[in-house]
């Protein structure tokens, strides 16, 4: 991986704006139903590393746009994740998000969704406020590109055949086009040039690859208290992810076999059934491939800020991005 030498903390450069977007976020949760809104401030309020907006903030700057009208795009595009975790929670029967209970085992399924559905109207609500109704536009179909992706890994579910192809269609859809329209939105509010607003969206797009290739490994080997969940979710919830899918192909015969059985298992897994499952994964190279599958996309997210003039707002990019692919709880 090409080395990012760099100590510059991102959010430095833009720490007071930062915090504003939280102020927004604060605002976009407000509801007259009490329910709605305790919802929305429980699942906003959960923490998380905030990796989206931040995107928004820095490409603005980076492009030399105006910070101030980036902060809504930021909100709007956390909004837009924070929704997309409550509805994978419920379609997962995930217990757990960031260390908190679920949102759906306090005010049921039902209601659940249609406060992630508010979240999503919200964020729109934010975007049609820019002059720029491109940025509308694109944001609505980022959302139909994200629920299409989540549609995929349902209809691919188990599917222990299932082909690196097929996995980056599915993270593609999930995650990195998200990212991509936060570097693209700090572009185009800038005016930029064309090249400079596709470099930005093509740096999101491969940083957004690589985090989710990143998070899938650490759904195995991450620390529990760090990631707010128990480790192997994935695999209890049958998604066959890409140290899965490079472990298969890397087995000897009889781990392979042993780690289909673990998949096929009828009812819930023990905890032995995920730790043997991921010694198996290990043993058989899957996480190693698939972090050097992660590296590859780092690698290309850092070529594509090159045209770019330097600046700090650049170099925090760099750091973001290597900060991603290096977080190993």
């Amino acid at each position: 991986m090409s080395q990012v030498v760099t100590r510059i903390n991102p959010l430095d450069l833009v720490r007071r704006e930062f915090e504003e977007v939280e102020r927004v976020l604060e605002e976009a949760a407000v509801s007259e139903i009490e329910v709605l809104q305790a919802g929305a401030l429980h699942v906003l309020g959960a923490g998380g590393k905030r990796v989206r907006p931040q995107m928004v903030l820095l490409a603005a700057l980076a492009a030399g746009g105006s910070l101030e009208r980036a902060i809504p795009l930021a909100a709007a595009c956390e909004l837009v994740h924070t929704a997309t975790l409550v509805h994978d929670d419920i379609v997962d029967e995930s217990d757990r998000r960031r260390g908190r209970m679920a949102i759906q085992f306090s005010i049921g399924n039902s209601a659940s969704v249609l406060m992630g559905d508010y979240l999503v109207v919200r964020s729109l609500k934010l975007v049609a406020r820019d002059p720029n109704r491109e940025l509308w536009t694109l944001l609505i179909d980022t959302i139909a590109r994200m629920c299409e992706g989540e549609v995929l890994q349902i209809c691919v579910k188990r599917d222990t055949d299932l082909s690196v192809d097929t996995y980056e269609r599915i993270i593609e859809a999930k995650t990195a086009v998200l990212m991509m329209v936060c570097t693209r939105f700090g572009g185009m509010i800038a005016d930029a040039s064309p090249e400079i607003v596709e470099a930005l969206g093509d740096f999101g797009y491969n940083v957004g690859m690589a985090f989710q290739v990143q998070d899938d490994i650490l759904d195995f080997i991450g620390d529990e208290e760090t990631l707010g969940k128990p480790t192997g979710g994935d695999l209890r919830e049958g998604k066959v992810t890409l140290p899965v899918v490079y472990a298969l192909q890397g087995a000897t015969p009889e781990h392979r076999e042993e780690l289909l059985r673990i998949y096929e298992k009828i009812g819930p897994l023990s905890r032995d059934d995920i730790q043997r499952a991921t010694q198996l994964i290990e043993i058989s190279g899957g996480f190693e491939r698939a972090r050097q599958h992660a590296l590859e996309f780092i690698d290309q997210a850092l070529l594509d800020l090159r045209p770019l003039p330097d600046s700090a707002a650049k170099e925090a990019l760099l750091a973001l991005a290597d900060r991603i692919v290096n977080r190993w709880n």
